[in-house]
């Protein structure tokens, strides 16, 4: 089988995420307008909910099912059966998850049952997605095509037909319908790589273990991304959990940017695993450490540095609380997408589940116990301490599983200057900022002015340091350049 170019895998997500923080970035201030704080709380904390029944559907298949199918993916038979098999417990999981949520629905939820009803389209959605068949088979261009037609016609039918604060439950449903039709449009292109399989029952009951072991880290990645908004709605209340919302909505753009790296190289990486490329495997991960901490420093100490002028430009007078949880979660950024390489370019890869599961769950106890003590106090920003003090938690143990088998010391010492670089970016935009108000040029002026002292001074680095990576960055820098001139 051909083996896919990582350069054009890396494209397509990286022109998605480009989508992905684009489409914030438009309908952010537009939502915080028309629905107001509180209509986007509901939102916030109803999502949450259904969020929760979703991933007993999938369990842990989005690594598990990316992993084994990157295993087998140059045999039709072994590839075909194995996406059946696992694609049957994904079924059978739906089917008793959507009882379970009726269930809640007329039985136990008091209020919003409208917007509860809508988000069933949201478990439908999960029933149906297989993106995890398309990643172990390296094809990132088929979900990306797709998936980003269907968020530009979702952006559009926002603007459209939500116009005011009754407008919520059209929000939830253009969302959730157009999660739905993503999917949809994916099944069709399965069987250019596999046949119809009917599983045995033995193959079916295989996958059964592992996609439960591997659902662990997955509940424990919940609770960094959902359980600090259900928290909030239960512990303060909805309008705390908007400026929550907004403030996560643009801090999870740059983690999801940078972590793209993470998701064109685990398929690859199981794939040169199993074919015993073990140098090859290694190599990659220190050049993705070294191009997440670069990019990663840049977002999260810009964002940091602008955040105050950001809220107000966007959202307005009403949010400039979230300016303030803007800062204080940048740094979750540059711990963030450090631990996603090493999980995702050696802890799954060499199916370390256990190591990866601990490491989660620790994690995630830490952000629990914290926000329990810290939101009945202080609101979201209780939350925005129980992030931060869980990702250092969940980094720290990753690192410590792995330093003995990877240089760790050789990956920082490419990329402290990085950091270094980041906080001279913030104190230049920090100062600067003095000299303008909160308006869309000035704004637009920080974030020239923080681009071009990160850039210039990266350059020079890079220029001067005598390190192989340096060389590397500058020569596919110079290459894209020669290219865009030609």
């Amino acid at each position: 089988m051909k083996e896919k170019s990582l350069k054009k895998n890396f494209a397509y997500n990286f022109l998605y995420q480009l989508l992905a923080i684009i489409v914030p970035l438009i309908t952010s201030p537009y939502l915080a307008r028309t629905l107001g704080a509180e209509n986007i709380g509901i939102a916030s904390w109803t999502n949450s909910i259904v969020f929760y029944f979703g991933m007993f559907i999938v369990l842990g298949v989005e690594n598990y099912g990316n992993r084994e199918i990157a295993y087998v993916r140059a045999s039709r038979v072994e590839c075909s059966k194995k996406f059946w098999s696992i694609y049957a417990c994904q079924l059978i999981n739906f089917i008793i998850v959507l009882m379970l949520y009726f269930f809640y629905v007329n039985a136990i939820a008091k209020e919003y049952k409208v917007i509860f009803a809508i988000l069933t389209m949201s478990l439908l959605t999960k029933g149906l997605d297989i993106a995890w068949f398309f990643s172990g088979m390296e094809e990132f261009k088929i979900t990306v095509v797709r998936n980003s037609v269907v968020k530009i016609i979702t952006l559009v039918s926002i603007f459209l037909f939500v116009r005011n604060a009754n407008d919520l439950w059209k929000y939830v449903l253009i969302n959730s319908a157009g999660a739905l039709i993503g999917q949809m449009t994916l099944w069709p292109n399965v069987k250019k790589h596999i046949d119809f399989y009917l599983p045995k029952k033995d193959e079916v009951i295989k996958n059964i273990k592992p996609l439960w072991i591997l659902f662990i880290p997955v509940l424990a990645i919940s609770v960094f991304t959902y359980m600090d908004k259900y928290m909030i709605g239960r512990l303060s209340n909805v309008v705390q959990n908007g400026y929550y919302e907004n403030a996560d909505k643009i801090i999870s753009v740059p983690k999801a940017f940078i972590t793209t790296i993470g998701t064109v190289m685990l398929p690859r990486t199981a794939h040169l695993l199993s074919s015993n490329r073990i140098d090859e495997s290694r190599r990659y991960i220190e050049l993705s450490m070294t191009y997440t901490v670069m990019i990663g420093s840049a977002l999260a100490f810009g964002m940091a540095a602008v955040a105050d002028v950001f809220s107000v430009v966007f959202w307005g007078e009403e949010f400039r609380t979230c300016g303030l949880l803007i800062q204080g979660l940048a740094p979750a950024v540059l711990f963030s997408v450090i631990g996603s390489v090493i999980r995702s370019q050696f802890l799954i890869p060499n199916a370390r589940d256990k190591e990866y599961t601990v490491s989660l769950i620790a994690g995630a106890a830490v952000n629990f116990f914290i926000n329990l003590i810290m939101i009945p106090r202080f609101g979201a920003f209780g939350a925005v301490v129980g992030t931060l003090c869980s990702e250092v938690v969940l980094m720290s143990i990753q690192l410590f599983y792995v330093c003995k088998e990877l240089p760790l010391k050789k990956y920082f010492q490419n990329c402290w200057m990085f950091i270094f670089i980041g906080m001279v970016m913030y104190g230049v935009v920090y100062t600067a900022k003095k000299r303008f108000d909160s308006t869309v040029l000035s704004l637009i002026a920080l974030v020239l002015i923080g681009g071009v002292v990160y850039c210039c001074l990266t350059w020079l680095y890079l220029s001067f340091t005598k390190k192989t990576f340096a060389k590397e960055i500058k020569n596919q820098v110079l290459s894209m350049a020669r290219r865009k001139l030609k």
